[in-house]
């Protein structure tokens, strides 16, 4: 066990020093024929390799050249998604002039109900934005917050109508759209290449919320989910949208000690080893061929594959000793 998360530690500081190829001297992210908001994951998966003073100079950037008065980030448009990803990076490495005016814009975003929208001022409510700024709330100490986003998730798992598809958008006030209604978006488990994020993400709220406050309810919440996703196609665990879901089965398997989840998390990371490209990125088949999606799963995948590692480990070292 100890090689395999050498390797998959190792591919995923390839995976960042493949982006910090791309870094402007200045410490900035954008670049004639780049995407000018696409630098939301990199402090994150960076300081997760080590890299912190690439992270903190490219912070820094943001910070001159890009925060707006008001907290927002320019040419975002108000990504609550962005946003969350973007406060990880900065609030664990202490950044706080730029994750505390980025936390003020996201609270301004949720719901009575506790969900958030994707975007600020859009008509619905969506999984992955509330979840992950539900976890990004309990790295903030706002538990308060993290629970709202998390009766919405149960919620919305309370409101599904068939067992073989998961709804994970909602109206304003957290009624679940199915069916024909525009919105109505879903995990289909009978075919591949789904978004399993939507489901990966409350997953892993419902882990989180558990370590922080010790109500057993989360965790049992938790196992919904992921009972869920074990019913999806093949691919679950090996298909590059399954990383949330991949360090939410870690965190599971850190909790519980089910071997079903430890495996579902070291599948995913196999994949990654055997999908990089030699640059260090990776690209599904179905996927666009542009750097920017090279940098953007390379971003990402660094941090599930360090996260889920130290997560394995601890989980092995617990479960081991009776």
């Amino acid at each position: 066990m100890k090689e395999k998360i050498e390797l998959y530690q190792e591919t995923g500081k390839k995976a960042v020093r493949y982006q910090l190829e791309y870094q402007l001297p200045d410490g900035g992210y954008i670049w004639d024929g780049y995407a000018t908001n696409a630098y939301h994951k990199q402090a994150y998966s960076w300081s997760m390799a080590g890299y912190v003073e690439e992270a903190h100079k490219l912070l820094t950037w943001v910070k001159d050249n890009t925060m707006l008065p008001d907290g927002e980030l320019d040419t975002y448009n108000g990504d609550v998604y962005k946003y969350a990803w973007f406060f990880h990076g900065a609030h664990r490495l202490g950044r706080f002039d730029l994750s505390y005016p980025v936390m003020s814009f996201l609270l301004s975003c949720q719901a009575p109900c506790g969900g958030l929208p994707p975007a600020a001022r859009a008509h619905v409510l969506q999984s992955l934005s509330t979840c992950w700024t539900g976890v990004c709330a309990i790295y903030f100490g706002r538990l308060d917050v993290a629970q709202k986003a998390a009766e919405w998730a149960i919620s919305v798992l309370h409101q599904q109508p068939e067992e073989d598809k998961f709804y994970f958008q909602t109206t304003h006030y957290g009624e679940l759209i199915t069916g024909d209604t525009p919105g109505a978006e879903y995990i289909d488990t009978g075919k591949p290449k789904q978004a399993y994020w939507e489901v990966g993400l409350p997953l892993q709220l419902m882990c989180r919320l558990y370590q922080a406050t010790g109500i057993r309810k989360y965790l049992g919440f938790a196992k919904q989910f992921f009972e869920f996703k074990l019913r999806c196609c093949e691919d679950r665990f090996s298909y590059v949208g399954s990383g949330k879901s991949s360090l939410g089965a870690a965190l599971y398997y850190l909790l519980t000690g089910d071997e079903r989840a430890k495996q579902a998390a070291m599948t995913f990371a196999d994949f990654l080893v055997e999908t990089q490209y030699p640059e260090g990125g990776w690209r599904d088949e179905t996927e666009p061929d542009t750097i920017l999606i090279y940098i953007d799963h390379a971003a990402e995948f660094n941090v599930w594959l360090q996260e889920l590692s130290a997560a394995l480990q601890a989980g092995d070292q617990r479960w081991s000793c009776g």
